[in-house]
């Protein structure tokens, strides 16, 4: 009676922690595969089922691929902007995430855990006024004679190596702790903050203006310098060899923690930090700004709905057209100081309650806070150990209090190999092109005794 009544006091707990407005990342069910050592990623107080040597290679040791948007990949398509801004009536806003690891090695002894891994990472969101795809598909001509303001256009994406050192350890009966500490590398940087269009009239001077007002930042393996000589701005790749490897420069550093807690021999508590951190921004860093409009004069404005009829110019030249121009009104400046981008911060809260068959049920809520952005999965999930080699795992998750969706996730560990695959949302895996919510994860790992 006294289990019961304090599993119910976590549970209310529990429910409370839950109802905290944060945001949510995904909710991959590769975090219910404790088969797989990988799912230390979501909690570092996870330890290994097996005591043999995991080893991940490049590529294939758990490749995750996270798209949450309002609109499907498909669109992404200039042959396809019409139907794009018809379909979307709102702002578009995308966040993306893929994680693809070059080295992981885990180790389990009695009950502690070890792991090392090194991965390259990719942040990426995107939002800007839906009406600028009607303004790609039909060209200037149309345009002439109006005054609009388009509104914000934003893209970042911030892309970045990690160095990882997770352990995990029973502090007592019941009781397990682990942390991940890390070093950041950040390789590439673009941040296209906030930048304004307007299009504006000038009868007079028979001149359609599209003003760009803003600035953004770019840092890499590239040199960008103003040359006098042409009036522009030059952009190119600098590419070296430590570009590549561990420079050190351009730093951050984070960490994850982790509890799981058996409140009973049925019953378990997870809860865990992640990617609690930063990145800097320095090296070769470049803040460039727009200075002047581009004028297209009446007698040489474009369509883009009608190849067949007079000034026709397809939507993908017009805007490599544009980009053409954007040396020639544009300043560049040099970052003096080091700016500090925080990472996508994670929480992650999950129960389950296991039958003496083999069998688990539970719920979790994966969270995560960045750049105010809202989103919420809330998951429930069945689990079974089916023998001694597969796993299974299915999932039913509810976004953001509008969307349901139906995922699954399993292991097989064999004797020297093991494969796994998961993914949040079945519905839109069937269909990737079209997919608005989709987190997706495989791998292969190499099992090797130390006994």
């Amino acid at each position: 009676m006294k289990d019961f009544c304090r599993e119910k006091i976590y549970l209310l707990l529990l429910l409370a922690g839950l109802s905290i407005s944060v945001h949510a990342q995904n909710g991959n069910p590769l975090q219910f595969l404790r088969n797989v050592s990988q799912s230390m990623r979501i909690n570092p107080a996870t330890q290994n089922n097996t005591e043999k040597l995991v080893v991940g290679l490049p590529a294939i040791s758990g490749t995750a691929i996270n798209w949450t948007a309002n609109f499907g990949p498909e669109y992404m398509n200039f042959a396809k902007l019409s139907e794009f801004y018809h379909s979307l009536n709102e702002p578009a806003d995308a966040f993306t995430t893929a994680e693809v690891p070059l080295l992981f090695l885990s180790l389990g002894k009695e009950t502690k855990t070890f792991s090392f891994s090194i991965s390259d990472k990719l942040v990426s969101t995107s939002s800007f006024d839906h009406e600028i795809l009607n303004f790609l598909a039909q060209g200037t001509l149309p345009y002439y004679g109006n005054n609009l303001d388009f509104g914000p256009v934003s893209f970042y994406a911030q892309y970045y190596r990690e160095i990882a050192v997770a352990y995990s350890s029973e502090i007592r009966k019941g009781v397990r702790i682990g942390m991940r500490p890390k070093l950041l590398f950040n390789k590439f940087y673009y941040n296209f903050e906030d930048v304004n269009f307007t299009l504006k009239t000038l009868p007079e001077e028979e001149i359609l203006q599209l003003i760009p007002k803003g600035k953004y930042t770019i840092a890499g393996p590239v040199k960008v310098e103003y040359q006098e000589k042409n009036d522009r701005i030059s952009t190119t790749t600098d590419i070296k060899p430590g570009d590549y490897f561990l420079k050190p420069k351009n730093m951050g550093a984070a960490i994850d923690l982790g509890i799981v807690y058996n409140i009973s021999e049925q019953t378990e508590l997870s809860l865990s930090l992640s990617d609690l951190g930063i990145t800097s921004i320095k090296n070769k860093a470049y803040e460039i700004g727009f200075t002047e409009a581009l004028d297209y004069s009446k007698y040489r404005l474009y369509q883009s709905t009608d190849s067949l009829s007079a000034a026709y110019r397809d939507p993908l030249n017009a805007l490599s057209a544009f980009g053409d121009s954007v040396p020639y009104i544009t300043t560049i400046q040099a970052i003096a100081r080091s700016r500090i981008e925080p990472l996508p911060v994670k929480l992650n809260v999950a129960m389950k309650y296991r039958f003496p068959n083999n069998l688990g049920i539970g719920f979790s809520n994966h969270l995560t806070y960045y750049q105010n952005r809202t989103e919420n999965y809330f998951s429930g999930f069945i689990h079974a150990q089916i023998g001694n080699k597969l796993e299974a795992v299915g999932t039913l998750s509810l976004y953001k209090l509008e969307k349901i969706m139906p995922g699954i996730g399993f292991s097989y560990t064999g004797n020297w190999i093991q494969y796994f695959l998961s993914t949040n949302n079945i519905m839109d895996l069937v269909r990737p092109t079209s997919a608005k919510n989709l987190n997706l994860c495989f791998g292969v790992n190499f099992l090797f005794s130390t006994g």
